[in-house]
């Protein structure tokens, strides 16, 4: 009988722990105070530009890019003061020799990392009750009924999205991308959308600028971010709502007719349907929220 000898397989990358995962929807007027801490830090901008102090420096970090603060190192964050900006920020430990790789980094974020985010939230909230914009976090509180699942598939996809970075260079990443069809063909639409976030546009519409048919632009955003292309797009013109709501140049009845909706009442029943609030509430929440920083 053959003796089998099993190999141990190497890690180039490992998380012993999560601190905290956040999602932040800041004001156009927001500024944090700063911190410093002996762990790993990375914030992702999801919308809109941040200016994040590093040490010494201020760094502006574009929509789809992401800074990575290394254990110690001083910190803040801030807007513009133009535009209000979505960051996600997750910090965890790993003692790993390539994390010195992402020591005093900015980089792009690609399709497939951005996918990676998403997954890590929603395992975070599977897993633990700890609100992800929370900024006073200092325990995660798992939940009584978490997948049991979850805590690990969010270890996995921190790693996979740090290793695809050591991987790849920015130029490889983005021509990976292109190479598949589909996600070239994603790309496209979900470009040829934000284009148009101040109209209505339908399926059909998708379907005439792609070149393709129903069951296949279905069939793209069902695979990656589970759910019908307009509901998607509803998502977008909802986001760019709250963007205008926490920058407070306009009110309601403007925003609705800056995003082509056909009456006040419409939009407001399709912000809710989305953030399971009003536009008015959400107002209200952003601004309490931010009176306690």
């Amino acid at each position: 009988m053959t003796e089998y000898i099993g190999t141990e397989l190497k890690k180039t990358i490992d998380v012993s722990k999560l601190y905290t995962v956040h999602y932040f929807e800041y004001c156009a007027d927001f500024s944090f105070t700063g911190e410093s801490h002996d762990f790993w830090e990375f914030v992702y901008v999801d919308k809109g530009t941040v200016i994040a102090t590093a040490g010494e420096n201020d760094v502006a970090v574009n929509q789809g890019e992401v800074i990575f603060h290394k254990p110690n190192e001083w910190h803040n964050i801030r807007t513009n003061f133009d535009e209000a900006a979505n960051v996600a920020i997750i910090t965890f430990s790993s003692d790993s020799e390539a994390m010195t790789f992402f020591e005093n980094k900015v980089l792009k974020v690609g399709q497939r990392q951005k996918t990676l985010i998403s997954n890590m939230i929603a395992e975070f909230t599977n897993a633990f009750s700890t609100p992800l914009n929370d900024f006073y976090t200092d325990n995660l509180t798992r939940c009584e009924d978490a997948n049991y699942m979850s805590e690990q598939l969010l270890e996995l996809y921190l790693c996979e999205f740090l290793l695809l970075f050591l991987k790849n260079d920015i130029s490889k990443q983005d021509t990976l991308i292109n190479i598949n069809y589909e996600n070239s063909m994603l790309n496209m639409l979900v470009s040829y959308m934000n284009s148009r976030l101040t109209e209505h546009i339908t399926t059909e519409n998708l379907v005439k600028y792609s070149g393709s048919n129903k069951t296949t632009v279905n069939n793209i955003f069902k695979a990656e971010f589970n759910m019908s292309p307009i509901r998607y797009f509803l998502q977008l013109k909802t986001e760019l709502a709250k963007k205008y709501l926490r920058e407070n140049n306009y009110n309601v009845t403007q925003i609705s007719d800056i995003l082509g909706y056909s009456n006040i009442h419409y939009f407001s029943r399709q912000f809710k349907k989305i953030t399971g609030m009003s536009p008015i509430q959400y107002s209200r929440s952003i601004k309490a929220m931010n009176t306690k920083i």
